[in-house]
């Protein structure tokens, strides 16, 4: 359950991460306010270092997956290179 609910709260913080890297608009310090607002409810939450250190890279983990999915979807999405 511990697992899960790790896994959860880093989808969340990791996909507004990216959302937060990927936006040029002013609109980005929200997601960015949103992954802090996340943490800090996790470690509200749960006062465990093994959990806090389990969320932290996880969510590290995550970001950096999501990223290389979005680039892919964009150089896929941007066609074939020119010759």
């Amino acid at each position: 359950m511990k697992f899960l609910i790790v896994l959860g709260f880093s989808v969340l913080c990791a996909g507004l991460l990216t959302l937060f890297s990927q936006i040029q608009d002013l609109l980005k310090y929200i997601f960015s306010l949103g992954a802090l607002f996340t943490g800090i409810q996790f470690f509200k939450k749960y006062e465990s270092r093994g959990m806090r250190i389990a969320f932290v890279i996880t969510t590290i983990v995550l970001y950096f997956i999501f990223a290389v999915i979005y680039a892919i979807y964009l150089t896929i999405k941007a066609g074939p290179l020119p010759a």
